[in-house]
């Protein structure tokens, strides 16, 4: 959620350089109709056994996450990890469950849409890293080695049909549900392109998926969340048939850009609101960043922050996934998980029934 004047926190910081890619933890959970494996706090479970779900109040059947990763019982947990200094992706993300004391269930990386390892999906260690974590792709109209934006018109009329197909192809390849997001947080392009043009984009991209037979492919539709922008978000929506998820991104900016002190729950909710009142209940969201700044005053403020997640996320049930983005963003607003207490605080969390839901993952091959 980036007010006015600020910086994409999450899309300019560090993209337009391979070396900076970025990398986000999130919790997630891959189901298929056939060929499953069980998995439960991270552990795969042999054939034939029920997996055991720490603090579960219901039976295996009824909290298996939906065809289109929805777990009914409570919701995934994730962060974003930076990147170490390298393009690989598993070691980090290991050595932060290490320090957390349990998996996340699934990443996300983004790539622009050249032909290069940064617009290619499955880069690098990205596959491994989706063997036991469901993978989102978020996918961007730029080429960032020469800092051009592609024109959403441009990939509407067919000149990107090409990359379409071959980014299909890869996806249909590696066989396994991924959530793939288009140009997230478009209610804030100042480039002077409509909505309609990003609408005829985004069809573009999945109908061209879905010729290719790439049907693993999860659309995830994306805003600021920036709750004064919500009189944009119905125009940018592309209709229901080509949504399966819906992301936006709150933060508490607080000292960062002197804004008033807010709990995760004043942070999340009025957007999440909006969502249930304006048409869109039926889809589960997603929050793809969150974070909180350091309070002015109170060093405890940032702990608590985190400690009051499970209640909140109770009250706003159709909630079902969210990313902690443990970096520091383009105007140094920092929400790492730094501070006394913040980092054993989230780790707690972490560990809630609420956030420890029955994970299924599709075989390949």
């Amino acid at each position: 959620m980036t007010p006015p004047g600020g910086r994409r926190h999450a899309r300019d910081a560090g993209r337009l350089s391979a070396s900076r890619w970025i990398i986000i933890g999130l919790a997630g959970a891959l189901v298929a109709a056939a060929g499953i494996y069980a998995f439960a706090s991270g552990r795969q479970t042999t054939a034939g056994r029920a997996p055991v779900v720490p603090g579960a109040t219901a039976p295996l059947s009824s909290c298996a996450p939906t065809a289109a990763l929805v777990p009914p019982c409570g919701a995934w947990w994730g962060m974003h990890v930076p990147p170490n200094g390298d393009r690989r992706l598993v070691p980090d993300v290991v050595a932060m469950e290490q320090r957390i004391g349990r998996k996340l269930d699934i990443t996300i990386s983004y790539h622009d849409m050249s032909n290069s390892d940064a617009g290619r999906f499955f880069r690098d260690d990205e596959g491994d890293l989706g063997a036991e974590r469901i993978l989102f792709l978020g996918w961007e109209s730029r080429i960032w080695d020469e800092n051009i934006g592609i024109p959403w018109r441009d990939i509407a009329a067919g000149d990107y049909d090409q990359a379409i197909a071959d980014q299909a192809a890869r996806v249909k390849k590696y066989g396994r549900p991924v959530l793939v997001g288009f140009d997230g947080e478009k209610d804030r392009d100042e480039s002077g392109q409509t909505p309609a043009e990003y609408i005829a984009a985004y069809k573009r991209i999945v109908d061209g998926f879905r010729r290719a037979g790439a049907t693993n492919a999860l659309w995830v539709w994306g805003v600021t969340g920036y709750y004064p922008f919500r009189d944009r978000w119905k125009a940018y929506y592309p209709g229901d048939a080509y949504v399966d998820w819906i992301s936006y991104d709150p933060y508490n900016f607080a000292a960062c850009r002197g804004a008033a002190w807010q709990d995760f729950a004043e942070t999340v909710r009025p957007t999440y609101e909006w969502f249930q009142q304006n048409g869109f209940a039926g889809k589960p969201l997603i929050l793809a960043e969150y974070g909180t700044e350091s309070h002015r005053s109170d060093t405890a403020a940032r702990a608590d922050w985190y400690r009051d997640i499970p209640e909140a996320m109770k009250t706003m049930p159709n909630l079902k996934a969210i990313i902690q983005w443990n970096n520091t963003d383009a105007d140094d607003c920092d929400f790492s998980l730094t501070g006394p207490g913040v980092l054993e605080s989230f780790a707690e969390v972490g560990k809630n029934p609420y956030f420890r839901q029955p994970m299924a993952r599709q075989a390949t091959g």
